[in-house]
Formats: C-alpha cells, structure tokens, sequence
C-alpha cells in the first residue's frame, strides 16, 4: 500500500470526528436577553404545598452558577438542597421535610443561566407557603462602609428576633444579600418585631468573623407591621473579641507581651516601682519591653492595656531576657508629612523611628533656607510620643526669613596676568567645581537621634519649598446641626486624616496644596473628640459619619492653586 494511500486512512476519520464535533453558533448579535420563566412548580405565592421539590420550567437552554451560594432560601435551610439542571429546566430538591405553616422564600440571584452567553435570569424570586397563608411584609434598605461612606455590594444582610442573639455566634433566620448598588430586600415576612445586620460574609458562614470581615447592625428593634423600606446599615470593621494575653517571653534582646488583638492604650509598671522603658513592637498588639535591669533574673511588672471597645486586659507578668549575646535591631529612622508653611512662617512634620530615644541632639536638627539663614529647633518645638516611637515638629519663625535678599557685593574685574602660556591653556581646560547652593532644605544629621541600645539615626535630607499664597488653596465647611459635640475632618482621596476641627460651625482650611480632597462629619455622642465605633454587646451604635456630597451626589472636592472654595454645607 503506498504511503497516499495510508494518509486516507488517517484523515477521513479525522474529517468525520471534526464533522461531528458541536460548537456553539457564530457570527451575528450576541444574546443579551436573560432566560424567561414559563412555569413553576409550585407556582409563586402558592399556599398548602406539601411537595419536597419544585420545578422550574425556562425558554431556553440552562446551566447552574454555583446554586448552593447563589440560591438564597429563607428562612435559612442552610445547603441542605440540592439543584440540577435538566435542558431547561430546574429542578431544586430539599434534603429535609419543610416546617409546616411557613411562609418560604427563594432568591435566585444569579445562579441560572442560559448556556450560549451565560445571562443570568433577572431578580427571579419565588414564594410559597407550607400553610394557609403567605406572609407578605418585607424590609428594604441600603448597605454602605461607614468610614468611605460608599455602597456595599454582595452583603449579607440578616434579621433574628430575639434579644440573646449573638451575630459572632450565631445564623440568621432570615437573610438576603445587597445587590450592585448596596441595596437589598428581604421579603415575605411575618408581622413582629426584628433585629437587623448585615456583614461582609467572606467565609460564607453566615456568621460575623470580627477579626476579619466588617460588619454593622441597628441597636434598636425593627416592628413590622408594614413594609419598610429606608433601613440604612453601616458597616466597619472592627474586632470584637475579647481582649486576652496570648504569650508573654523573651524575643531576641527584649521581652515581648502579646494579645489576641490591637491595643488603644497600655501602661507596663515593675511592682518594684524601677523605671521601664516600653514601646509597641511590630504592630499595636505587640509590648516590647527594653532591658533596663540587667542585675536582675526576672522582673514582676503589672499590665493594665484596653482595646478599642474598651475590653480591659489587667495581670501580673514576670519579665526576663536571654542570656544569648544578640545583636540589637537596627535603628531605623524616617520621617512624613514635612511642610513649610510660608505665609504663616510655619513647619511641621513627624520622624518616626522603631526603638524608644534615650537623647536628641538638636543642634543637627533644623531648616536651612540658605547659606546665611537657618531655622534651628529646640526641645519647645518637639512632642515626643514614647509610645508610638514618633517625633511631631511644630516650630514658629519669622516668615520675613524667607524672603530673598538681594547681593550687594561688588564683582571683582579680572586683572590676572599671564605669567606662562601653558599654564593659561591647562587652566582654560581645567572645568572648575561647581557646587549648588544649599536652599530650602530639611536636615536631620547623622547622629540626631540616639536609641535606647546606644545607637545612632543615619542623616536625612529633604527640599521643602514654602508655600504661599498662589500656590496653596482654601476650603471652607459650614456644619448644620443640632449636636454640640462634633469633629470636622479633611480627608485625602484615599481617605487619610489630613486635619480635624472640633465644634465649630464654620471651618477654614488653609494653605492646601492643589489636590482632590473629602469632608467627613463626626457627630461626638460621648465627647471623646474622636469617633468611636460602639459595641454590639452593649447594643451601642458607633457614633454617626456624614460625608460632604456636592449636587451630583460625589464626595470629591477639586482644590486649584489659588483658589478659594466654600462653605460647603453639611447637613446632619
């Protein structure tokens, strides 16, 4: 058999498979419309179904999505059904024999789908009742992050009825999620009273993960007597759990206390009543305690630390070091928010650093305008934070200082002779060093700074040119409000604390530089002068945010050099 002959053996059952192979159409529009329902079973809004299964019955072909997510079933029946795509059909079947005289309702979402394009079906809900009557009352509402004041999409929003429930412990009976826009609707419910949440669900657990996922709730029961529809739910995160020691030893040179969470304060005293030199170590559930008793075995210190629900944390410690010679940690130093404010003759910034100081030398610190003047600092203009390892600058000065001063001094004529033609052509080749003035700068010296391990901070330079008038801008906000206490506070577009004014109607903020900028309201129920985020257990709300909004409902403030803008009203 020669070798063409071969070949049609190989291809013409290859020409026959390709034949057969199906493949979605091509060319022409693509399908946007979503599948239709033609006929259910049991029909919506039926009553006395007794059934263990319904059927759905489409115009088209169908997949599933993803149905145990997708498929909302209330009151919750947990995954305890199972969902099978037939042609077009779908086909839902409970594990568990439904309570009788209830009143169910199922929210598809986006779980069927037509096979071509995948277009999911539009807000198909179905409801039905195991008794005589459909209940019908429902609660809508919007799902928004407190502290960005924007909609939360694909929240789970969810309704108990008594007074014990506990949403880090426990599943709601009735719960639907927020669609796109942060809106939800929870129907076919029964007269009574309600408790609402709603949570970003992450592990899909159906109950709050305080440590990681946000979370709100509305302190205040609901009664449901009609519907509702203006429930508004703001969600934040924040760690509930208590608030517990979860090792207490020595690491590396130092001994180190940590907790289960973030600390807001701590106090560390030696029962012995010798000084100790404390800090937060890597983060704020980390107590770095420094050896200052180095004659000593161990070292009983009292531990008094509260975390932002005010959870106290209260015990006795014994401190002790390792033996091991270890190198300390490095000091490393860096600084953040530098201005020179020039119409005001001001500049302020921070220099933070990762060990307490044990001295400043502030002969290394200050501001050069120019090689005749220098703006020194002295421990008067210096805060230090012992805590968080930070140092704020906020110095005062002459602002005639950094007006420019004209020279006066004569130019020298160049009467150099030529003495030796060579020397002329070598000194003509020779470029001379140019050295650029010193102007505007910023210093912090090697040395400036001195840890407590006796080691020093490396020099940092920086330009910081002074503003003024034409380069900066000004916003002003007028604040409408009944409350006394209240804080007022000018964000960044990533929603940075730039400045906070308290209980004052009529705010101005000054010398901006041209940027997008947001105003938030804090009403300050416990005058705290900050916000305070509450605490479910003590069914306390945090405290209320209102975001500055402009006539196309957008929370950004576009600032120009040299422009003035407001007052910009906020209304509470």
């Amino acid at each position: 058999m020669t070798l063409s002959k071969q070949l049609h053996w190989i291809i013409y059952p290859l020409f026959f498979l390709s034949c057969a192979r199906q493949t979605a159409p091509t060319g022409g529009p693509k399908d946007t419309i979503p599948p239709i329902l033609i006929k259910a079973n049991p029909t919506n809004d039926q009553t006395n179904y007794k059934g263990s299964s319904l059927e759905l019955t489409f115009n088209e072909t169908l997949i599933l999505n993803n149905p145990k997510e997708q498929i909302i079933i209330i009151p919750d029946i947990g995954k305890d059904f199972d969902a099978e795509a037939k042609k077009n059909k779908i086909v839902i079947t409970f594990q568990k024999e439904l309570t009788d005289n209830t009143t169910y309702s199922i929210n598809f979402r986006e779980a069927i789908q037509d096979i071509t394009e995948k277009n999911p079906t539009q807000a198909l809900k179905l409801a039905f009742s195991t008794g005589s009557y459909i209940d019908s009352l429902s609660i809508a509402g919007t799902v928004y992050d407190l502290l960005r004041s924007t909609e939360y999409k694909d929240a789970t929003v969810g309704l108990y009825e008594s007074d014990t429930f506990d949403i880090f412990q426990h599943k709601p009976k009735y719960f639907s999620k927020t669609d796109k826009t942060g809106n939800f609707i929870i129907g076919n419910l029964k007269p009574g009273d309600y408790y609402i949440y709603a949570m970003d669900d992450k592990n899909k657990n159906l109950t709050v993960e305080s440590k990681s996922e946000s979370y709100g709730y509305l302190s205040d029961k609901i009664s449901l007597h009609t519907n509702i529809d203006t429930i508004s739910i703001p969600l934040f995160k924040l760690d509930a759990r208590p608030l517990n020691l979860t090792s207490a030893r020595p690491s590396g040179k130092y001994f180190n206390i940590k907790t289960t969470k973030s600390l807001a304060d701590y106090k560390v005293t030696s029962i012995a009543n010798i000084p100790l030199i404390t800090a937060y170590g890597e983060d704020k559930a980390n107590i770095r305690i420094y050896n200052t008793f180095p004659d000593l075995d161990s070292l009983q210190i009292h531990l008094l630390a509260h975390d932002s629900i005010n959870n106290s944390l209260d015990t006795t410690l014994y401190a002790k070091f390792t033996d091991r010679q270890l190198l300390p940690e490095t000091f490393k130093t860096s600084y953040s928010d530098f201005r020179v404010i020039g119409p005001k003759g001001n500049i302020s910034g921070k220099i933070s650093y990762n060990k307490p100081l044990l001295s400043i030398n502030y002969d290394s610190i200050y501001y050069q305008i120019d090689s005749t003047k220098r703006i020194a600092f002295t421990p008067s203009d210096l805060v230090i934070d012992t805590v968080m390892n930070t140092l704020i600058l906020n110095k005062t000065f002459d602002k005639t200082m950094l007006l420019k001063q004209e020279s006066t001094q004569p130019t020298e004529p160049n009467t150099q002779r030529v003495l030796n033609p060579d020397l002329t052509k070598i000194q003509q080749n020779r470029k001379p060093k140019s050295t650029k003035p010193v102007e505007h700068q910023l210093y912090i010296g090697k040395g400036s700074l001195i840890s407590i391990e006796q080691d020093s901070s490396i020099v940092i330079k920086e330009t910081l040119k002074p503003t003024t008038l034409e380069t900066t801008g000004i916003i002003s906000v007028r604040v409408q409000t009944n409350e006394t206490h209240f804080l007022v506070q000018l964000l960044t577009r990533d929603y940075k604390v730039l400045a906070t004014v308290a209980n004052n109607n009529l705010t101005t903020f000054e010398d901006l530089d041209p940027k997008t900028y947001q105003i938030r309201l804090i009403i300050d129920t416990n005058k705290d002068a900050q916000w305070t985020p509450g605490n479910f257990y003590l069914k306390k709300e945090p405290e209320k945010i209102i975001f500055y909004r402009n006539e196309k409902k957008e929370t950004t403030v576009n600032l120009k050099a040299n422009w003035e803008i407001g007052p910009l009203l906020i209304t509470n």
